[in-house]
C-alpha cells in the first residue's frame, strides 16, 4: 500500500524512526495536541501498576469499605491505576474512593456488542453523555466506549463482515471521540486483542491518516491496548528462541506487525505513532498482563504459578524509568487482567505476584514527566 505523508511530517517520522521510539523528542506539544507531561496521572508514587475491576460491573466491596479497598492496593501493593468497568452508573462512589487515596480510575462505559453503532443517536447518546458528565464529576478522567473490535463477537450481527467494516469503526470512534471530550473526559482510543491488533493498527493510522483526520482522531486522547505475553518471555519476538529482525527501528515495526502476541506490542504502538503522529500519546493497557494457565504458544512452556509472577512482575519493573530496559514515558500503565483472578484465584486464593509486589520498590513514574515539563 502506498502512503503519502506530508514532507515535514514525513521527515520527522524518519528522524525519529531512526533514534527509536523511546528516544523520539519533538519537543513539547503544540496545541491542540497534548504532551504526555500534561495529561492526568495519580500522585506519587505513580508506579503504572494497575488492575481490572470485576467483568460483570458488580463492586468488588461495599462502598463503606471502598477507602480501604483502594488504601491497601496502593498503599501495601503499589497499584496506582485501576479499570473500572461500568454497566452505566453506578460506580462513581469507586470512583470518588479511588480518587481519594491516590489511585487513578479509567471508565469503561460498556454496552454489548459496541461496534460500530455505540452510542447511537438519541436515547442512547443522551445516556451516554450524562454517564460520561457523572464519572467526570465524580472524579474520572479516562474513557472507553467499546471493546476489542478486531474481534467478530464485540460487534453486532453482520456488521464485522461487511467490507467497510474497518472504515465503520474509524467513523464511529471520530463521533465517540468528540462526545466524550465535549463532556469533559479524554476519550481512550479502542483496545484490541493480541495476535491481529498490529495489522488493525496500522490500518486505522492509515485510514484516518487517508481521511486527513489524525488530528480529530488522536489530539488529546488517549491510546487503549490489552498489552500481554501469552506465555512468550516479555522480549519476544526479539528474544533468542524467536530471533526475528530486530536491529533497526524498521525491522522491529515489520517484525511486531506479523507477531504481536507479546507484550512489546506496545512497542508498535509507540512505532506506529512515530510514523504517523506529530506528537505520542498515552498508552492506556486496561486488560492484559500474563494469565495463569496461558498456553497459546506450545514452543514455549505453560504460564503456571510462578511464571504468572515472574512475567508480570518483570512487566511492572520495567514501567520504572530508571530500569535498563524502560518500557518508554507514553505507556503510562498496565491495569491487569482481573482483580479476582489476582486476589481470589479459584485454585489458589492470592497469587504470588502479589507477594512480590508488597516487598517491591514504590518507584514514581512522575521523575520523567517532570523532566518532559522542564524541557
Amino acid at each position: 500500500m502506498n502512503r503519502f505523508l506530508p514532507a515535514t511530517v514525513l521527515l520527522a517520522a524518519l528522524l525519529c524512526t531512526a533514534a527509536g521510539p523511546a528516544a523520539c523528542d519533538r519537543g513539547r506539544a503544540k496545541p491542540p495536541w497534548l504532551d504526555l507531561a500534561d495529561y492526568p496521572r495519580p500522585p506519587a508514587p505513580d508506579t503504572g501498576w494497575g488492575i481490572h475491576d470485576r467483568t460483570d460491573c458488580s463492586s468488588i466491596v461495599a462502598p463503606e469499605d471502598l477507602d480501604g479497598f483502594f488504601r491497601e492496593l496502593k498503599g501495601r501493593y503499589g497499584f496506582s491505576w485501576f479499570k473500572v468497568l461500568a454497566c452505566g452508573s453506578g460506580k462513581e462512589e469507586m470512583v470518588r474512593a479511588a480518587r481519594r487515596q491516590g489511585v487513578e480510575p479509567v471508565v469503561r462505559l460498556y454496552a454489548p456488542e459496541p461496534h460500530p453503532f455505540f452510542p447511537r443517536p438519541g436515547r442512547e447518546e443522551e445516556e451516554f453523555r450524562r454517564h460520561v458528565r457523572q464519572y467526570v464529576e465524580a472524579g474520572a478522567h479516562y474513557f472507553e466506549a467499546g471493546n476489542e473490535p478486531n474481534l467478530g463477537i464485540e460487534w453486532v450481527r453482520e456488521e464485522f463482515e461487511k467490507p467497510d467494516a474497518l472504515e465503520a469503526l474509524c467513523r464511529q470512534w471520530l463521533r465517540v471521540k468528540k462526545i466524550i471530550q465535549e463532556e469533559g473526559g479524554i476519550p481512550v482510543f479502542y483496545a484490541m486483542t493480541p495476535g491481529s491488533a498490529g495489522q488493525w493498527w496500522l490500518d486505522c493510522f492509515e485510514t484516518f491518516r487517508r481521511w486527513g483526520k489524525i488530528e480529530d482522531a488522536f489530539a488529546g486522547a488517549a491510546f487503549g491496548a490489552h498489552l500481554g505475553p501469552i506465555n512468550h518471555p516479555l522480549d519476544y519476538p526479539f528474544n533468542r528462541e524467536k530471533n526475528m529482525p530486530g536491529s533497526t527501528p524498521e525491522e522491529r515495526l515489520q517484525s511486531l506487525l506479523q507477531d504481536n502476541t507479546c507484550y512489546r506490542a506496545g512497542e508498535l504502538i509507540m512505532l506506529l505513532m512515530d510514523r504517523y503522529l506529530p506528537y505520542p500519546i498515552p498508552i492506556l493497557s486496561t486488560e492484559g498482563g500474563a494469565f495463569l494457565g496461558n498456553r497459546d504458544d506450545s514452543t514455549y512452556p505453560p504460564v503456571g504459578f510462578v511464571r504468572h509472577a515472574v512475567l508480570n512482575m518483570g512487566i511492572f519493573e520495567r514501567f520504572n524509568p530508571d530500569h535498563p530496559e524502560y518500557w518508554g514515558d507514553a505507556l503510562f500503565a498496565q491495569m491487569s487482567w482481573e482483580y479476582d483472578s489476582w486476589f481470589n484465584e479459584w485454585t489458589h486464593g492470592k497469587m504470588p505476584v502479589l507477594r512480590l509486589m508488597e516487598k517491591a520498590e514504590k518507584f514514581d513514574r512522575g521523575k520523567a514527566f517532570q523532566r518532559r515539563a522542564d524541557r
